[in-house]
């Protein structure tokens, strides 16, 4: 796997900097660190490269990434997409490494595993890493097309957009293109203050 860490943002195309949003800034920069510790190359990905990437190597998918409803589904998305191409190790910008992740970097690919209560258990899609070309990427590019088609118009979702999002390019989505995959691994700190939970 290619050592680079690939990280994403304004997708929403909102006009807010990376760092008028601390908690982003911080963690970002505790990346960069860590990177520049372990000698890693560092990717911080903007639209107009994301949409590039698209233009360039994901032309038939360029239609679903216009259709998409909502801006998290292209951050998603494109990340699945930049995993395919170039491989490496994706990060969303709230999360850093804590412990040394080399390992990682020897897979053939990974995703992480989310469990915020009871037996429920989710794959991630904030942390995971693949070899340029592996196929259960493109699994999940495509289930993301379909899924997108299949469920954007449903009327139930026009409510529901956390629940669209996660059917069609989150976690659910993922769910059901893993399965049961040996590869969803369990290495993923969260701590949330509200919830009162560590993981």
């Amino acid at each position: 796997m290619k050592k680079v860490i690939h990280q994403i943002y304004g997708i929403f195309d909102d006009g807010v900097k990376l760092n008028d949003i601390k908690k982003y800034y911080d963690a970002v920069q505790k990346t960069k660190a860590y990177c520049k510790k372990h000698g890693i190359k560092h990717k911080m990905w903007n639209l107009k490269m994301c949409e590039n990437l698209l233009k360039k190597d994901f032309k038939e998918y360029y239609g679903l990434w216009k259709d998409f409803k909502y801006p998290i589904q292209k951050a998603d998305f494109i990340r699945y997409c930049i995993l395919y191409k170039i491989g490496g190790i994706y990060i969303d910008c709230d999360v850093y490494p804590l412990k040394n992740i080399n390992h990682l970097f020897k897979k053939d690919y990974f995703f992480v595993k989310r469990t915020e209560s009871g037996p429920k258990s989710f794959p991630y899609n904030a942390v995971m890493g693949s070899k340029s070309g592996q196929e259960i990427f493109m699994k999940i590019i495509e289930h993301c097309k379909e899924s997108t088609y299949e469920k954007q118009d449903q009327k139930i979702y026009e409510t529901w957009k956390g629940r669209l999002v996660f059917q069609t390019t989150g976690q659910y989505m993922l769910k059901r293109v893993l399965g049961q995959d040996k590869n969803i691994l369990n290495v993923l700190c969260i701590k949330n203050k509200k919830k009162n939970y560590d993981q």
